[in-house]
Formats: C-alpha cells, sequence, structure tokens
C-alpha cells in the first residue's frame, strides 16, 4: 500500500511540477524510520509492541530549487508479541499511514489537538510551497514541552502544534534528492 501511495504522490506532483513550471520539475524523496521509543517488552500480562515510525516526503522542485508540490506521510505500524516471544500481530493485514487515517488517527479526539495530523501536516506543506530548502531550514521555531521543536510562523500559529524537526529533516533530503 504504502508504495502505491507513494507513486500516485508522485505522479501527482510531477503532474503539478510539470504544469507550474513548463516541465522543468525534478522530483525527489526523502525519508527517516526509527522505532518509536513508546514500544515496550511483553510480560506474563501483556503483550509486548514494537512501534516503528516511516516518515516520508516526496517533492517537486523547479529550476530555481522551489518547493512545487511536496507531500509528506508517516506509516506508523505496531507489531505486538507474546512473553515468549511469538508474533501475535497480524502481519498480512495491510497498515494505514497517518494521511490515510485521517480523522480515525484521534489526535484531536485522544490528545486535544487543535487539529487531525494530516490537517497540520498539509498546512505545513502549504508553507513549504514556493520555498527553497534553506528558507524551509530556516523557518522560525521554538520548542515545546510535549512536542519537541515546532513551527513559529505567524501563519502556522495555532494550525501546526505538533513537532516538525523530522519533518523539515525528510522535505530538506527530498528538494536534495531532487533530480
Amino acid at each position: 500500500m504504502f508504495k502505491k501511495i507513494l507513486i500516485v504522490t508522485l505522479v501527482v506532483l510531477l503532474l503539478a511540477g510539470c504544469a507550474a513550471t513548463g516541465g522543468a520539475t525534478k522530483l525527489g524523496l526523502g525519508h527517516k524510520v526509527t522505532f518509536a521509543d513508546r514500544s515496550a517488552d511483553a510480560t506474563a500480562d501483556k503483550a509486548g509492541t514494537i512501534i516503528s515510525d516511516a516518515l516520508f516526503a516526496a517533492a517537486a522542485v523547479d529550476a530555481n530549487g522551489k518547493v512545487v508540490g511536496i507531500r509528506i506521510d508517516d506509516a506508523q505500524i505496531t507489531a505486538s508479541f507474546d512473553a515468549a516471544g511469538k508474533i501475535v500481530t497480524d502481519l498480512t493485514a495491510e497498515g494505514k499511514t497517518k494521511v490515510e487515517l485521517g480523522d480515525e488517527y484521534g489526535m484531536v479526539k485522544y490528545g486535544n489537538a487543535v487539529q487531525e495530523w494530516y490537517k497540520q501536516v498539509a498546512d505545513l506543506e502549504k508553507w513549504m510551497v514556493g520555498k527553497t530548502s534553506d528558507q524551509i531550514k530556516g523557518m522560525k521555531t521554538k520548542t515545546s514541552e510535549t512536542e519537541g521543536l515546532v513551527s513559529d510562523e505567524a501563519d502556522l500559529n495555532g494550525k501546526v502544534t505538533i513537532g516538525i524537526s523530522d519533518f523539515l529533516v525528510v522535505a530538506q533530503e527530498a528538494i536534495a534528492n531532487a533530480k
């Protein structure tokens, strides 16, 4: 499923970029794969979990190095195992990305967020369009006790409250890889 999403995203970005720039658009990908610190050992009473985050960005860049389109998504996949180490997760089940989950991800309902993850990322993507990698890297930021590095850009305040440091990294990687 993730490959399908990535391919569709790249095609959409390529077509949008070609239309916007007369065909001089280059595409690039960026990614960061980590294990979440919320992973846990199994006990006699509770299954253990391993949580993997695969954050990725696809960017279309014009001849001047400006972003004409960008998509960011995160596949946060959890697998569980019992105290004997036997996997108890259905490995044939297809995982969904945070964008695919949409409102089901539950940041508003369970985390009292200002808006769902996919909407916050969409606002961040809109902010990145028209900017170079250096301008994105130079985004005004501040530190939040709960989220780490967050945006301090006036047009994102109140819209994007999630931690953005990894988003900036994968976006810059995607722009640098645009060929």
